[in-house]
């Protein structure tokens, strides 16, 4: 039974020593009850946290690198709460937003999460700090039970962060006993969080969890003996889940960024306590800030691949400041299984690795040998991205090969499911060639259905102007004919038209054109759908490649500039 088992038990058995008399009247008056009780709370709470009767003391506020959108405070004074692409309305005497019957599951974890308390502290002015102390505190006098969403490990280690990082802002002014209510319950939540470490997610989310017990042992006092247990633990997490060449092991491309925005203040953290970094967390950093600059696309955007969706951009322009070195990357990172293929404004990343193995492999995407290509700041070619919602049916088809930018038999996905959702295969990839110029890759995920191999080359050249590719399909059992599909899914915001029986035009939004070609198969535009938008599947072209599958064929294609942007033209 650790200690925190023994208090409660404590609690429960042993008989309150009744208050002294008090010298005139029948009885104590019944706001001085609730003062007794709630001082036996408090003092509860103190013994649950390890820190005595005192409350903890706030050494010093972490840093908090995530981005703020000033316009919650206006939301909220016109009625609305909106998180998470859901909007709530709030009727004046109707329901607390932590009791609203309309929220769901997700807009809940991002609620008693208390990320959006940033965006009030933007604003920084007495309004904006009004509503965080009244958020704050009416979630606080509500009964939370152990089992509710909001005190899921992840859900407790994003409101450690959040009350630590905006402690200033929110105890900027109220009196000293509210003060001391804040910290009491942010040390509770920390106790709270340290027994449930052994039932917290893996992966990113386990990272999440020992980084908001490591800077909670840094921020607050008394927490030396947590700070020792916990911080050996980050390390070995991030020694096993981030990869040599700075990647994630679940192959998800934005993975890296959420474990950048825990461990950076955390450095910051262990500086500011004067104590020295260690060498894991410092490795661990250097190796991920040139993979942000691997992964990221002309617009900005890191490639969806994997799990991966939308990219707040604005947040990646702020990590990317602290690679003040501008370590150089390479073109194929070989233990995240991605290369990069850039020349002039194209930029294009193409997933050559097999499904993660240690962890990731229920969120995993078959999508090998599919490609992303921007043109300057247009995505031109995509993958339909991870899917943001709850429906099980966007899901499964955002995990499939269909939804990405690459061949497939039948309708059937390079990689199998298992019951358990985690994607297998394929394994057996052979590389032939990988730079910044272009690929040579092949496939056997479809060894096993139809007796063939895929194999994929990319040529990228004429100044970044021409993306010349081929796909073959080889024998290597007992063929099984069947349909092939080449799928191009094309970015929502570009127009698509024939040019003729073998030609189509893509026209970007900034006036520029580019057609594509091919021959070996039929070309077809089909509608597409897009879902990395967190508003939901938004409406997007693609382009289809059609043929019978035999051993030996093969498919050429073509995208080029067909006409350079209109002030191009007139320049020149």
């Amino acid at each position: 039974m650790d200690r925190y088992q023994k208090d409660q038990e404590d609690l429960a058995t042993k008989t309150p020593k009744k208050p002294a008399a008090r010298p005139q009247g029948k009885g104590m008056p019944e706001a001085g009850k609730i003062d007794l009780l709630q001082h036996k709370i408090n003092h509860a709470i103190d013994r649950f946290s390890g820190t005595g009767v005192d409350t903890p003391e706030l050494l010093f506020v972490p840093n908090d690198l995530q981005t703020s959108d000033p316009s919650l405070l206006s939301e909220i004074a016109s009625g609305h709460f909106g998180l998470d692409g859901m909007f709530i309305e709030l009727e004046e005497g109707g329901p607390s937003i932590f009791e609203h019957p309309e929220t769901d599951d997700s807009y809940n974890r991002v609620l008693h999460g208390f990320g959006w308390l940033r965006d009030l502290r933007v604003r920084d002015d007495f309004d904006a700090q009004k509503e965080a102390q009244r958020l704050v505190f009416k979630w606080m006098d509500l009964v939370w039970q152990p089992e509710d969403i909001a005190y899921e490990p992840e859900v407790l280690a994003r409101r450690i962060t959040s009350f630590l990082s905006n402690s200033s802002f929110v105890l900027r002014g109220v009196r000293k006993e509210r003060t001391k209510r804040y910290m009491r319950t942010l040390s509770q939540q920390v106790v709270e969080l340290h027994s449930k470490l052994n039932t917290s997610a893996s992966g990113v989310a386990r990272i999440h969890v020992l980084s908001a017990l490591v800077m909670a042992g840094l921020c607050l006092s008394r927490q030396n003996e947590l700070l020792a247990k916990i911080t050996p633990l980050l390390m070995s997490e991030l020694e096993l889940q981030i990869f040599e060449d700075g990647g994630h092991c679940s192959r998800n491309p934005n993975a890296i960024l959420y474990v950048l925005f825990d461990i950076l203040p955390l450095k910051e953290c262990f500086i500011s306590r004067g104590q020295d970094v260690p060498d894991e967390l410092n490795k661990a950093i250097r190796r991920m800030l040139p993979m942000i600059r691997f992964f990221r696309l002309g617009d900005s955007s890191l490639a969806r691949f994997n799990g991966a969706s939308t990219t707040p951009t604005d947040a990646l322009a702020t990590l990317l400041a602290y690679d003040e070195r501008n370590r150089p990357f390479d073109a194929y990172a070989k233990q995240s299984g991605y290369t990069r293929i850039q020349d002039g404004p194209v930029t294009i990343l193409c997933d050559i690795g097999s499904p993660p193995v240690i962890i990731g492999g229920r969120n995993a995407h078959a999508g090998c040998l599919s490609f992303e290509m921007t043109v300057r700041h247009v995505p031109l070619v995509v993958n339909s991205g991870a899917y943001q919602g709850t429906d099980k049916r966007w899901l499964d088809f955002s995990r499939s090969t269909m939804a990405h930018s690459t061949l497939i038999l039948d309708d059937y996905s390079s990689g199998s499911f298992d019951k358990k959702g985690r994607l297998l295969g394929p394994d057996d990839i052979h590389i032939a060639r990988a730079d910044l110029s272009g690929l040579d890759v092949a496939h056997h995920g479809y060894e096993r259905s139809f007796g063939l191999s895929h194999r994929r080359q990319m040529t990228l050249s004429y100044a970044g102007l021409k993306l010349e590719g081929v796909d073959h399909l080889e024998a290597i059992g007992d063929v099984t004919e069947a349909p092939i599909s080449v799928r191009f899914h094309l970015h929502p915001r570009i127009e698509i038209a024939r040019s003729d029986e073998d030609n189509l035009l893509m026209t970007l939004p900034d006036g520029e054109i580019w057609r594509f070609h091919a021959k070996g198969a039929q070309i077809e535009m089909e509608d597409s759908v897009y879902l990395a938008y967190r508003r939901g599947p938004q409406p997007a072209h693609q382009i289809v490649l059609s043929a019978k599958a035999r051993a030996g064929m093969r498919i050429d294609w073509l995208f080029e500039q067909y006409r350079s942007r209109p002030q191009e033209e007139a320049r020149s």
